[in-house]
């Protein structure tokens, strides 16, 4: 049986996504262990294969991050759909969770066929990105924003960003060079959506700030794909790059050009995965993969972003 889970968590306490296989579950902090553990919990018998959707960076917040839960219950081979309650399964796996003081909920959970993958089923992925100006900055607020003391031109950060929303790109530039080389394709379309960010609490709204939110939608991002991306847009914004540096770097035939600015890169406080997307007509098909497919598969999707290059 596999489930799927929809799962949120706050990423300044989490080490990252992917596990630590040769690690104790104990001695590790990352979210796949975590969710790992959990689980165990629930149901105390053979470690519980666990595939996520998409890998995000230490420190990266999640609003809806999704994965795929295979396990068994002591003495059976595999649970049948009618065997386990979602709603119970749900709520005691986050009472766990709570008991544990880990910060991560499960949002939800369905039943999908035993081929079902996440990562490979997902149509796109949605980050965010909220900045706030204001050096007033509450400390509730300071978790969970990107802080910018450099005055902003949003003008500039609408012409930047028309350079790249909805068009096809080589961003060969904006990842590791690591993660570039393990890629046959790095072309992706992006697009980009500008908006108000809206406040945390209402009573601490500061109307002289000038506060927004990036929405970056892909199929699947490169690996640190967003997080430059975003750095060198407002970059823009705030003058340090032209528009025409700017472009030359999305088009640019050097793909071996290291980053401006490398040490520079935005706070990622502030960077949520906001959701993953799926055709709900994924979930009623019953696909057999062959053993080709399958070998080719896991060539090219192992679990680790810093193999696959992929977030």
């Amino acid at each position: 049986m596999r489930i799927l889970v929809y799962l949120c968590y706050r990423g300044y306490s989490i080490k990252g996504t992917f596990s630590a296989l040769n690690k104790p579950i104990s001695s590790t902090n990352y979210l796949q262990d975590i969710l790992e553990k959990a689980i165990l919990c629930f149901c105390p018998a053979r470690r519980p294969k666990i595939l996520l959707s998409t890998y995000t960076e230490c420190n990266v917040h999640s609003l809806c991050n999704t994965a795929t839960i295979d396990f068994e219950l002591p003495g059976k081979q595999k649970l049948g759909t009618g065997e386990l309650n979602i709603s119970w399964f749900k709520f005691n796996l986050n009472r766990i969770l709570i008991e544990k003081k880990r910060t991560m909920r499960i949002l939800d959970a369905r039943f999908v066929h035993d081929a079902f993958e996440p990562k490979l089923a997902a149509i796109h992925r949605t980050y965010l990105y909220r900045f706030i100006t204001d050096p007033s900055i509450t400390i509730i607020e300071q978790p969970l924003s990107t802080y910018l003391s450099s005055p902003i031109s949003l003008t500039l950060l609408r012409s930047a960003i028309s350079l790249v929303h909805n068009h096809l790109i080589d961003y060969s530039l904006f990842t590791l060079p690591e993660a570039r080389n393990l890629l046959k394709d790095t072309h992706r379309i992006v697009g980009i959506q500008l908006s108000e960010a809206p406040n945390l609490f209402s009573n601490l709204k500061i109307k002289s700030s000038t506060n927004f939110c990036l929405q970056l939608t892909c199929t699947n991002f490169l690996y640190q794909m967003v997080r430059r991306l975003t750095t060198e847009l407002i970059q823009v914004a705030q003058e340090q790059l032209t528009l025409e540096q700017f472009e030359q770097r999305l088009y640019s035939s050097n793909k071996y050009l290291s980053m401006n600015n490398e040490d520079k890169l935005l706070d990622i406080n502030g960077l949520y995965l906001q959701n993953v997307m799926y055709d709900e007509q994924d979930f009623q098909r019953y696909v057999t993969y062959t053993t080709t497919l399958t070998t080719k598969k896991n060539v090219m999707y192992p679990l680790a972003p810093v193999l696959t290059g992929e977030e």
